[in-house]
């Protein structure tokens, strides 16, 4: 309506003026109607208009359109109006020539200056069917983007959430399978997007559950393997006793001997049970104050037969005489002893064992190394994983069972201190972890 509107007003805008040049000539107003008739055309022809040019006594000078021979030289019966544009003002309104016209107009009333005093009025009348023709054609135009656009974004949609959909029934389907125990399962994934890291993070899931399940599995055959054994030389001892194949005399030999195996699995079970209590939290830390070094000496008179027996150089490197440090004795005391095991353990004939402290800041650094077999990078990767056990303690000591690296990790980990280890061919192997230092 606004765009109509104005282009009615800037032709009646160039009507008035060609009619002012022309006035201004003295021409008469037969030969000034003329003239501004081409424009006047053209103007009807554009926007089916009916143009009128009224006079100062409100009677039609010149008619354009289908009603000129109704009311040309009649007077209108609007003076109202007439008088207001004649009076220099420009009007735009959709009602007051009802009875001049079939169908409701849109009415610009423009008044035309001669010699600088307004002489007629200028009115143009476009039918309202025709601007309610051209909102009709937008609205359609609108109606046919949308409808193009909403197809082409559902269809964007269906593919969009038909390429979204199929990898999470994928994973829905590889979840449920490892749910099931299906650790092999894995998911096809394509792209960088959210969905793409999902299945990465759940195919990552699923390696990890199958390692742990691999060593849970090879956990419980040794477990069989290494219960079965004092098992077995507990109840042919006992059954030889007492069927009378051992004599009197040597009772007291396999006695010892069946009370060190039962020794053995007790050792076993408490492993078990200690660590198990450890991971669900129900062993709390009590911390206190207490010496490092005397534990490590104490500890170290444990192994005197096996330092004699491999005949080991064993070397005792404090930085100072007493370290005084804050944390839970007992447990710590089992993490010494579990490292010192294993040092002793895999050392080698006349080899040698290092057990070092360095005061660094408000931290104590306990280094237990030995020499030996060198750890494999794989292997230090998952010496402190749960249910592992390597392949190198198999035969090298029938006492564990694989778990005393575990219960060092988790009590590190409650004391939230560091633990390592660094192992190179050609060097000894090196354990160390951190306390706090009083």
């Amino acid at each position: 309506m606004d765009y109509t509107e104005n282009i009615m007003i800037k032709q009646a805008e160039l009507i008035a003026t060609e009619y002012r040049e022309v006035g201004e000539m003295h021409q008469s107003i037969s030969a000034t109607l003329e003239r501004v008739a081409l424009r006047v055309k053209v103007l009807d022809s554009y926007l089916d208009a009916t143009t009128w040019i009224v006079g100062k006594d409100y009677k039609m000078q010149m008619a354009s359109g289908k009603e000129e021979s109704i009311i040309l030289d009649r007077k209108l019966a609007n003076p109202e109006v007439i008088q207001k544009v004649l009076e220099g003002n420009i009007i735009s309104q959709q009602t007051g020539f009802e009875q001049y016209f079939t169908t409701p107009v849109l009415t610009i009333g423009y008044p035309i200056e001669i010699a600088g005093n307004v002489e007629f009025a200028l009115f143009i009348h476009t039918p309202m069917p025709q601007i309610l023709t051209l909102i009709d054609e937008v609205r359609s135009i609108l109606a046919q983007a949308v409808l193009i656009t909403t197809s082409i974004i559902l269809v964007l949609v269906y593919f969009t959430s038909k390429r979204m959909s199929k990898p999470l029934k994928e994973m829905n389907q590889v979840a449920k399978k490892i749910a099931n125990g299906d650790f092999a399962k894995r998911i096809d994934v394509d792209g960088v997007d959210e969905i793409a890291q999902l299945g990465e993070s759940l195919n990552y899931m699923a390696e990890e559950l199958d390692k742990i399940d691999s060593n849970r599995k090879a956990f419980i055959a040794n477990v069989s393997h290494d219960m079965r054994s004092p098992l077995t030389s507990i109840s042919g001892f006992v059954t030889a006793i007492l069927d009378g194949t051992i004599p009197d005399e040597k009772h007291d030999k396999y006695l010892r001997i069946v009370l060190n195996e039962s020794q053995r699995m007790i050792k076993m079970t408490n492993d078990i049970l200690e660590l198990s209590r450890m991971e669900e939290g129900n062993l709390p830390l009590k911390k206190m104050e207490f010496n490092l070094h005397e534990m490590i000496r104490d500890l170290l008179d444990n192994f005197e037969h096996v330092t004699k027996e491999k005949e080991v150089n064993v070397n005792v490197l404090f930085d100072k005489k007493e370290q005084i440090v804050f944390a839970d004795p007992e447990k710590i005391a089992r993490v010494v002893q579990n490292l010192l095991d294993n040092a002793f353990k895999f050392v080698n004939n006349q080899g040698t064992i290092e057990i070092e402290t360095v005061a660094k800041q408000n931290k104590v650094w306990v280094y237990i190394r030995n020499s030996g077999p060198s750890i494999s990078k794989e292997d230090q990767k998952s010496i402190w994983e749960r249910f592992y056990k390597s392949d190198l303690s198999r035969g090298k000591d029938k006492t564990g069972m694989g778990i005393g690296l575990v219960i060092v990790k988790e009590t590190m980990r409650q004391h939230n201190e560091e633990l390592g280890i660094i192992s190179n061919e050609g060097e000894l192997v090196n354990f160390y972890f951190t306390l706090s230092k009083v």
